[in-house]
């Protein structure tokens, strides 16, 4: 019996810590955690609707600013837009993630033939929840639901009122490298005398991220939209660059271009600070 005691004391450890390292999953295993995740969040729709939602949830505030411009000689037509983006998220547990994002302040300067005009107002608020309902591996699936308010005085006689579910996937078969996507389903209406008009389109994500280091990654995704202006509203590659500074300090810069479709903007991009807590 005697000959049996140092044996099982070396089995114990690994016994012991095998559930753990079966648990483990892809978000347990990023490079930095106050590094950004997930596909680059400057789209074409108020706030973030449509821009995708990374998988892993995350307890963090961000600030950030994002520009749009619309630019049509030929009919004489020009729109510039830039918002001042407050967001923030919060794991209530593991596998649980409540967030919010509200376009304060939104300003637009429009000029048509000869006639100019500028608005400065408060913008659109989501917020939603995102459920990381499957593990296994290296592969993970969050399902997600976004809510976008009629806050916004863009329009003042039109309120809009809207709301998006999907579902995000994430692969990172080692922490320095992933591959993610998105598949939602938004819809919105006006909310005025006038008639509703509810619009509604699909966005499809994919993307692959890759960190040089601990405090450097680059995340390039493929964006296609369905549905809201045409069959085809466009077809949007983005680039995104994203740093960390310390444990808690993370920052993106973000651009999406689209190359085909009915979209009538020219770009769309921004710089986003965070700190994760």
């Amino acid at each position: 019996m005697n000959s049996f005691r140092p044996l099982l004391a070396a089995l114990v450890p690994l016994l012991l810590a095998a559930p753990a390292a079966r648990a483990e999953g892809p978000c347990d295993t990023w490079v930095s955690p106050a590094l950004p995740e997930g596909p680059v969040p400057f789209g074409f729709q108020a706030a973030d609707v449509a821009t995708g939602r990374r998988a892993c949830p995350r307890t963090e505030v961000g600030l950030g600013v994002q520009g749009q411009a619309l630019i049509e000689t030929q009919n004489l037509y020009g729109a510039i837009t830039a918002t001042g983006l407050v967001s923030g998220s919060l794991a209530v547990r593991r596998d649980v993630e409540l967030f919010a994002t509200l376009e304060v302040p939104r300003f637009q300067y429009v000029q048509n033939a000869s006639l100019t005009g500028s608005r400065l107002t408060l913008g659109q608020l989501t917020v939603g929840g995102t459920w990381l309902g499957f593990t296994r591996g290296a592969f993970a699936l969050a399902p997600s639901v976004r809510l976008q308010l009629p806050t916004s005085f863009a329009s003042p006689r039109t309120r809009t009122l809207g709301g998006e579910v999907g579902a995000a996937v994430l692969y990172r078969p080692v922490p320095r490298f992933d591959v993610h996507g998105y598949a939602g389903v938004d819809a919105d209406l006006g909310l005025g005398a006038a008639a509703a008009q509810p619009r509604a389109g699909v966005l499809l994500n994919a993307g692959a991220e890759y960190a040089l280091c601990s405090g450097f990654a680059a995340v390039l995704d493929a964006n296609v939209r369905l549905g809201r202006r045409a069959g085809l509203d466009s077809v949007a590659p983005a680039l995104g660059l994203r740093f960390r500074a310390g444990e808690h300090f993370g920052a993106e810069l973000g651009a999406a271009l689209p190359v085909l479709g009915a979209e009538r903007s020219l770009v769309s991009g921004g710089l986003k600070l965070s700190w994760r807590l």
